[in-house]
């Protein structure tokens, strides 16, 4: 059986780097058993023995407040792993060492520190004696710049060398006032009477305690009773109202007090110098008015990027699966089967295929700019305008993962620590235009606005934001109550990308597109295809899936589509992508499709495709993070919203002359 090693450390310290350069592609994304968590696993390999690496979600401490801090801290808690990698920021000491402590207080043995970021530590001039900083901390630490590839090798020698108890340790742990070690060491003698010794480290247990853990406080609850832990709670209010402090403010600032003594037995700063490079862009990238302009323009470039490359990509795919299906169908004598693959299969997938190139430009756009470290700085501009609409600036990186895709954007909401927001957050995200109804905007934009693509899909997504932002002014204020939460987000130092880490997650990522234009959009092309061959009748000509379109066109004709659009929009709630492989199906060919719908139609459809409702997939979240309840109501107000805009959009094209 392989050993386990986790991979701890706050978020933006290189544990992604980290996890790539030790498993390489062997990895594995899944959940956590029972939570919908994601859970990274890969393979380290060394010397002939093979290692479970997990990564677990970044927090910056072991006090839980969201789902992510949770999994981490169980994790370590149970003891399901053989070596713990501490992955350390060489140039944020202080704030890294924090959570270090705090796992060491955890009575763990079993610990290394990853010390990642030397190469822009020596940068700044930072000087850090690492054997000494061993000795003090009473652990191994291993240099590292894990985004080259140095001190890998050395690395996991050391986990090898820990898993086989080749590596004794002296962890150090904080100490702090005589009060606080006096309540320490009282409600740990109150603790020494259950059954927690067995498997908790006691001290540990009692200053999460003292700094009312949820967690802790209902796991103590099960094994004292109501009676003795409001005892325990009534005499930690006592030495609060002597310190004039919240106990977790007390603990914490005495927590950094004791760092900072230790760092200055083995690291060096250079003297103060003027402002960094990422002080003088932060004055613009963050400032109220340029950063919002910045925000814009970088967004806009983006798209410029992923049509100016994809679309040409995606017209020559889109070329390459028509030539075929017209080179394979004289092959085929079967009429019923020539039609069945080369106007269902070639026809409906390959037009979704053909999007490719979209998908993966945008994902990888995303992914270069928060390897860059910009994603940090666009959440503290927009947190002044999102907080007057009830959201924290800490939901703008579930609303961005939604670009790509809804459902992880819905479960990345866990890491928001207030229930209201993180509520609000999940019921707006389906709003966000993912990369599937990028392929609708982005074939819409490219056959009837071909001049002004870009300015086209900008509109529509700009559309998307504005409405989910004042869909959540209207949660927030009306629908779910409760109190918000302060906003607190590290500025990560500004980087060079690495490559080879934005084409994994680029690809990781899209891959998903491709097995679902397998899987799911292949069984909806060939069942339109069935629907819009037969039966046809005598003097009628009406196949099943005009029949189902007349059943919603008099909705429809409100907003100047079809039975056409109906058929489309029905097949895209099990993946939008299916809107524009089901308008392929029907029209038989692309330029059938461009000649019978007008610019303003094209444009009504991209918005009404993107505001109508989430995917089936995307429900399944809601429901999964949420429930039912929830579910139902994004489903239908979503459904209202698009109708509303759609009505309001034609009208407005129509009196304009369109």
């Amino acid at each position: 059986m392989m050993k386990t090693v986790a991979l701890a450390g706050n978020p933006n310290v290189g544990k992604t780097t980290l996890f790539n350069a030790l498993t390489g592609m062997r990895q594995h994304v899944g959940n956590w058993p029972g939570v919908t968590v994601e859970k990274k696993e890969g393979v380290m390999e060394y010397r002939g023995e093979k290692f479970l690496v997990v990564d677990l979600p970044g927090t910056y401490s072991l006090t839980a407040h969201s789902l992510d801090e949770l999994v981490a801290r169980d994790f370590l808690l149970n003891g399901n792993a053989d070596v713990v990698v501490d992955v350390v920021d060489a140039t944020a000491l202080m704030r890294n060492l924090f959570l270090t402590m705090e796992i060491l207080e955890m009575g763990l043995k079993n610990v290394i520190i990853a010390l990642n970021k030397m190469d822009l530590a020596e940068k700044r001039g930072i000087k850090i004696d690492v054997k000494r900083m061993e000795e003090v901390l009473g652990v191994p630490v291993v240099p590292l710049n894990a985004k080259d590839g140095v001190g890998i090798d050395e690395l996991k020698e050391k986990i090898s060398r820990m898993a086989s108890g080749l590596i004794k340790t002296r962890p150090v742990v904080p100490t702090y006032d005589k009060e606080v070690e006096r309540e320490i060491e009282h409600i740990t003698m109150v603790l020494e009477s259950t059954s927690l010794a067995e498997k908790y480290h006691l001290r540990w247990l009692a200053i999460k305690l003292l700094q009312r853990d949820d967690g802790v406080m209902k796991l103590v609850l099960r094994h004292l009773g109501k009676e003795k832990l409001d005892e325990i709670l009534g005499h930690i209010s006592e030495v609060e109202e002597r310190y004039k402090r919240a106990m977790d403010l007390v603990i914490a600032s005495q927590k950094y007090e004791f760092i900072d003594n230790l760092m200055h037995r083995f690291i060096k700063y250079p003297p103060q110098q003027g402002e960094t490079f990422s002080d003088k862009l932060d004055r613009y990238l963050t400032h109220p008015v340029y950063g919002l302009l910045a925000l814009f323009a970088i967004f806009y470039v983006v798209f410029k990027f992923v049509f100016a490359i994809g679309l040409p990509l995606q017209g020559w795919l889109d070329d390459e699966f028509s030539a075929f299906g017209e080179w394979l169908a004289p092959h085929i004598a079967n009429e019923v089967l020539r039609g069945l693959i080369v106007d269902g299969i070639i026809g409906g997938v390959g037009s979704v295929l053909s999007f490719f190139p979209l998908v993966f430009l945008m994902f990888f756009a995303l992914a270069v700019l928060e390897d860059v470290g910009y994603m940090a700085r666009a959440s503290a501009v927009l947190e002044r305008i999102m907080r007057k609409f009830g959201l924290p600036g800490k939901s703008f990186i579930p609303l961005v993962l939604g670009f790509g895709c809804n459902v992880p954007a819905v479960m990345a909401t866990r890491t928001l620590d207030n229930e209201k927001e993180r509520l609000v957050t999940m019921l707006v995200n389906p709003l966000i235009p993912c990369s599937a109804r990028l392929t609708v905007i982005g074939f819409l934009a490219g056959a009837f606005f071909q001049s002004n693509q870009a300015l086209v899909a900008v509109s529509i997504y700009a559309t998307a934001i504005l409405l989910a932002l004042a869909v959540a002014w209207v949660l927030s204020r009306f629908v779910i109550k409760g109190e918000e939460s302060p906003f607190i987000i590290e500025l990560p130092e500004y980087l060079i990308p690495s490559w080879k880490t934005v084409t994994i997650h680029s690809w990781e990522r899209s891959k998903e597109f491709v097995k679902k234009a397998g899987t799911v959009i292949l069984l909806g092309a060939v069942i339109i295809w069935y629907l819009s061959s037969y039966p046809v009748q005598m003097g009628t000509g009406q196949s099943y899936a005009e029949r189902l379109g007349a059943l919603f066109e008099p909705y429809m004709r409100l907003m100047g589509l079809d039975w056409r659009a109906a058929v489309s929009l029905l097949f895209g709630i099990i993946a939008k992508e299916n809107v524009i492989s089901t308008f392929r199906v029907i029209y038989g060919s692309t330029a059938a499709m461009v000649s019978s719908i007008t610019p303003l139609q094209a444009y009504v459809l991209a918005l009404v495709t993107t505001l109508y409702m989430p995917c089936i997939a995307t429900i399944g979240a809601i429901r999964a993070e949420s429930n039912w309840k929830w579910a139902a109501f994004a489903t239908t107000y979503m459904i209202a919203l698009a109708s509303i805009v759609g009505i309001i959009i034609w009208h407005i094209g129509l009196a304009l002359g369109y």
